[in-house]
């Protein structure tokens, strides 16, 4: 079982890099200027931790996101999570058939400057799940889209995650996304993403990086998945 800022040009420079290249990096009209009738309105704060969408999905499938480009909605919020399948680091092969505990699943990518300035984060949550046996912990490395998926694209100065984990002393469960087919599966439009999925496969819970929010992330993250798996 898986256990486990700066200048206008710097900041766009960051927002295409952590969200795929198919999308427009600027946020929908209707991100900041909801219908007069729709109740209730997009939050203020696009780092925070959702369990349903703040407002009915876009039939177009667009997403509603902020200036800065993170999503307020998740598409399968509330609903089973898409069967996925790969390779970990180690070489053994991931199945999410076989999920059968609360799972933090952490999507990112080593080319992504918000996902690496989450990197300590992400390190400090594995290590506090690795002591809830009631909770389990995955990240998934995913390119930035279908077209970047060269290592030095993928792992940038690095070369692979073994490398980047022994610089920082990290360690936890992996999976390699190589193609963006884990990506597209679960229908990620930005990274980091984090999924909070219950023992039944479905997706209890939403949130994009933590380096962004304020407060204690990492604590309160621990906190919106122990009030969800206490409403259960």
């Amino acid at each position: 079982m898986i256990r486990s800022f700066v200048a206008a040009s710097a900041m766009i420079a960051l927002v295409v890099a952590c969200s795929p290249a198919s999308e427009t990096t600027e946020p929908p009209a209707e991100a900041t200027t909801p219908s007069a009738e729709a109740e209730p309105v997009l939050p203020a704060d696009a780092t925070g931790f959702i369990t349903t969408n703040p407002l009915p999905l876009a039939e177009d499938g667009s997403v509603r996101r902020d200036d800065y480009g993170r999503p307020y909605e998740y598409v399968f919020l509330g609903e089973k999570l898409p069967h996925i399948t790969g390779t970990t680091l180690d070489g053994s092969t991931f199945d999410s058939d076989d999920l059968s505990n609360w799972t933090v699943i952490d999507i990112w990518g080593l080319w992504c400057g918000d996902c690496l300035a989450d990197g300590p984060y992400v390190a400090a949550l594995s290590t506090a799940i690795a002591q809830d046996p009631d909770l389990d912990f995955l990240s998934i490395h995913v390119p930035a889209s279908a077209a970047r998926t060269t290592p030095e694209e993928m792992y940038k100065k690095w070369g692979s995650v073994d490398a980047y984990f022994a610089e920082k002393g990290y360690s936890y469960p992996v999976v390699i996304d190589p193609d963006t087919s884990i990506r597209s599966a679960l229908k990620i439009g930005w990274t980091p993403s984090y999924l909070l999925v219950s023992p039944d496969g479905v997706v209890k819970g939403y949130r994009s990086e933590f380096s962004a929010a304020k407060g204690e992330p990492v604590k309160d993250f621990l906190k919106d998945i122990a009030r969800v798996k206490a409403e259960q």
